[in-house]
């Protein structure tokens, strides 16, 4: 069952926006940092249709270098040293980017980012395209918006020379999209950098212009496999036939559906499904062929999706339901199911919602109003996920305001580039500089 732990930080948080906030001034570094980003804000734009025009699908690890090559030149020349660091050439999968900065004040920061996107070198979808206040392309927002407020930050605080000292690291993975496995290989250099920082600030996508992630759900994959007996059709819910494996697999996804489906940020969604006589799957590329016939009872049926919790404990007791749910097979046909870890939640605490109530009151000092913490289930599992039981405190959405990530209709608000810039910058500043 969810912990009481989300509903009392949410009740705390609804007081806090019950109530007028003031707005401070702010100070003349800050309004410096502010100016700044607003000026370049036509260069920021162009850095992104630049990298939106590289295309850095997951498998493409040719164009994921090119991207984060334009990245690595620019943090560079405002003092960061950076390196690539490559994943084992058999996981087929682009290096991780990082950048840093090692200094003694404020908070140690951890900055998140990726290079890659969702679609590949032969996609329909590869180039971007400015329509007035909004432009469409692949990463637009998911996440290459992400990783020019992330860049415009840091060069806005090192014009203002608010980077002195300061303890930053940067990562841009560059397969978020479809992690190589194992993630302990994979994501090595995100865990190494969490164990020396602070916060984390994670940049994928704002959702809405008044809210930021204190929770993320996490993903665990399954696959549901089950055997029926081959037979005439005829045949069918007599004893020596049985029920068939099709009607096996649809009994034990309808029993979740009726079961499980109404619990609060926990969902499962089978994405694909095979069922017949015989079956030939290729998980490398998830595709397969099946057949089988309207006159023979399916001797085999499996499908495969995932599951989507807010916490570890939710995780285990959802899977002790399905698998007792799996058990309890229709006669003449047997069942099982594999649950495969993919990304742990980003549980809410009470840390994350300190680190918000500070985003919130840069926004509001900005003009910008203050920011609400978002509905968990609205958004998937992201990179931060992977590291928020080892940082104190973790925000994220602190990217590119926009639609439709993970489609052709992925969508970026452009004013929305320099706010998001001005408030992650302001926020880095304050916390790099200020104890309290």
């Amino acid at each position: 069952m969810i912990t009481n732990l989300l509903l009392i930080l949410f009740s705390i948080v609804g007081m806090l926006f019950l109530s007028t906030a003031q707005a401070a001034p702010l100070s003349v570094v800050e309004k410096q940092i502010s100016e700044y980003i607003t000026q370049q804000k036509d260069e920021q734009l162009s850095l992104l249709e630049k990298l939106v025009n590289i295309n850095s699908g997951t498998t493409n690890i040719s164009g994921i270098h090119q991207t984060g090559e334009l990245l690595r030149v620019q943090l560079e020349k405002i003092g960061f040293k950076t390196r690539w660091v490559e994943e084992p050439a058999n996981m087929h999968r682009a290096a991780t980017l990082i950048a840093e900065r090692k200094g003694s004040a404020g908070k140690k920061l951890l900055l998140i980012g990726h290079l890659d996107t969702v679609f590949p070198k032969d996609s329909l979808f590869q180039t971007f395209e400015r329509h007035e206040n909004i432009a469409t392309g692949p990463g637009v927002i998911d996440d290459k918006g992400g990783d020019v407020v992330i860049l415009y930050a840091l060069k806005a605080l090192q014009f203002s020379h608010a980077l002195d000292n300061t303890s930053i690291t940067v990562i841009f993975t560059g397969d978020e999209e479809d992690s190589g496995k194992p993630t302990s290989i994979s994501r090595k250099p995100l865990f190494d950098a969490a164990k020396n920082s602070d916060i984390a600030l994670d940049f994928e996508w704002s959702i809405t212009s008044d809210t930021a992630t204190i929770a993320r759900r996490g993903i665990t994959h399954w696959t549901l496999e089950a055997q029926g007996n081959e037979a005439h059709s005829s045949e069918i819910f007599q004893k020596s036939a049985g029920f068939g494996a099709i009607f096996e697999l649809t009994r034990i996804l309808d029993t979740m559906l009726t079961q499980l489906s109404g619990e609060k940020y926990l969902s499962f969604s089978p994405g694909l499904i095979f069922g017949g006589t015989n079956i030939d799957y290729n998980k490398n590329n998830s595709q397969g062929t099946v057949f089988g016939k309207g006159n023979v009872i399916a001797r085999v049926a499996m499908a495969k999706g995932d599951l989507r919790f807010l916490t570890a404990d939710q995780k285990i007791e959802a899977e002790k339901r399905i698998l007792a749910i799996v058990r309890n097979h229709l006669p003449g046909t047997t069942a099982s199911i594999n649950f495969q870890d993919g990304i742990p939640a980003m549980s809410p605490s009470s840390s994350n919602l300190a680190l918000l109530e500070k985003y919130s009151r840069v926004s509001n000092d900005l003009g910008y109003g203050l920011i609400r913490p978002l509905d968990p289930g609205v958004r998937g599992a992201g990179d931060i996920s992977h590291i928020a039981s080892i940082v104190p405190a973790n925000l994220a959405g602190l990217g590119a305001l926009g639609t439709g990530a993970h489609s052709t209709k992925e969508t970026l608000n452009i004013d929305s580039l320099s706010i998001q810039t001005q408030r992650a910058a302001l926020l880095i500043y304050r916390l790099t500089h200020f104890q309290s």
